[in-house]
């Protein structure tokens, strides 16, 4: 592996590692990922701020949003400092007070990243499971096979296997011999993939509920149906989560299909915030509350943001924006109106930023194709069962892990042809 897929890859298991409590001891051995897999979380979420001026501030929404608790975040920072990525870093005492930042490119960040990692001499543990779920990323592969391909250490594989599952970084199916396995990064880097073979090789029931997803991005899964909610559990479909007017969280299945392939893998987070963007949307559109948003108004909204530079706010703007301002695409300015209570939503104008919104754009304009498959308002209501707290797409999986309903020869087909079993 070379250093960018090695930073791109601690990143990856790092949000996997997110799953694990975080007093586990297995953790011990995987520190050197965790701390580049943060820091490269946290370069993504600063790119393009120039200046950070409440370091504070910004550790609370990383440990909020990306689980960089308070003893980790000083050995982010100094990592960032260390690869080139921030400068001009102030403290008081050992409190980081402000910083600039110089995050580069994609490519050059992981690049920058996966040297520190290698440098710091991972654990013999930690560079199998990288190596693991890059190879895993790419296809499924039967489980003594990937043994001997990667050259792992089959006497470890499994205290690999037991981590790698744990976090949702690797899933596995039984297809009648050797245990399958594949990464759910399978899923979120090559979608369109994922959809073309289960419309070809799967059954109509997975091939009719891959297609409802693909017609309409940010579908939410209560109301999508089981097949998909299977889907999600088993990381072949992305859904970052939202908060509801109820307090229950709602999780909105993607597919995104984009002509520029790179976004799917070397421009993760920008692709990541592109769904956050679209999760938060159809939130006002099928659970708004005081505001319900039409289709045609969730395009009207990213074109708002990226002409104006912010939304009129309403009493659940806080709750419905929650996502964006974590991921750090928005901020939640002071109402307008001086004796007012209410969040204006206020685009962070970055280049990445508004890449998010007109990927977002895209996906929503060209996805829309299935509305007369959406049970109405009362049906909806009677589907809010679930109570999964907000997060990310990997977070999401780990979420709905406990809720797989179909066997998995429902798959066995469509698997078989990602394995290369069968022509796709």
């Amino acid at each position: 592996m070379d250093s960018f897929d090695e930073g791109l890859r601690c990143q990856d298991v790092n949000a996997g590692l997110r799953n694990i409590d975080q007093s586990s001891a297995i953790l011990g051995n995987l520190a050197e990922t965790q701390r580049v897999g943060m820091s490269a979380g946290v370069a993504a979420l600063i790119r393009g701020r120039d200046v950070i001026e409440d370091a504070q501030n910004l550790q609370a929404i990383a440990a909020d949003q990306l689980d960089v608790n308070a003893f980790a975040f000083n050995s982010v920072i100094e990592t960032l400092e260390e690869a080139g990525l921030i400068a001009d870093v102030r403290r008081s005492g050992r409190k980081v007070v402000s910083f600039t930042e110089n995050v580069p490119y994609y490519s050059d960040l992981y690049g920058r990243l996966g040297a520190s990692w290698r440098n710091a001499g991972p654990t013999e543990l930690e560079q199998q499971v990288v190596m693991l779920v890059d190879r895993l990323a790419r296809s499924p592969v039967e489980q003594n096979q990937v043994v001997k391909e990667l050259g792992l250490d089959s006497s470890e594989f499994p205290e690999i296997l037991e981590v790698s599952e744990r976090s949702n970084l690797i899933k596995s199916i039984d297809l009648g011999g050797d245990k399958v396995l594949y990464s759910p990064f399978l899923g979120f880097e090559k979608p369109q993939l994922i959809a073309d073979v289960i419309r070809a090789h799967g059954s109509d029931e997975l091939a009719n509920a891959f297609e409802t997803v693909r017609g309409e991005q940010g579908l939410p899964v209560s109301i999508a149906g089981p097949v998909i909610e299977d889907a999600v559990a088993r990381g072949l479909l992305m859904a970052p989560s939202v908060e509801l007017p109820t307090g229950k969280f709602e999780a909105f299945a993607t597919l995104p299909y984009t002509i520029d392939q790179q976004m799917l893998r070397n421009e993760k987070p920008v692709m990541e915030k592109a769904l956050a963007v679209i999760a938060c949307l159809r939130t006002g559109q099928h659970f708004g509350g005081f505001s319900s948003l039409s289709r045609s108004a969730l395009v009207a909204a990213i074109d708002k943001l990226l002409a104006v530079g912010s939304l009129n706010p309403h009493s659940s703007s806080e709750r419905q924006y929650r996502l964006l301002n974590r991921v750090g695409v928005i901020q939640l300015a002071p109402d307008v109106v001086s004796w007012g209570t209410w969040r204006v939503p206020t685009l962070i104008d970055t280049e990445d930023n508004r890449a998010a919104l007109i990927l977002a754009k895209e996906l929503l304009t060209y996805g829309e194709s299935v509305s007369s498959r959406m049970p109405n308002q009362s049906e909806i209501g009677q589907l809010l069962d679930n109570s999964d707290p907000y997060g990310a797409p990997m977070k999401t999986v780990a979420r709905y892990r406990d809720k797989q309903r179909m066997n998995d020869k429902k798959w066995q087909k469509a698997i078989d042809t990602l394995m290369g079993h069968a022509s796709a």
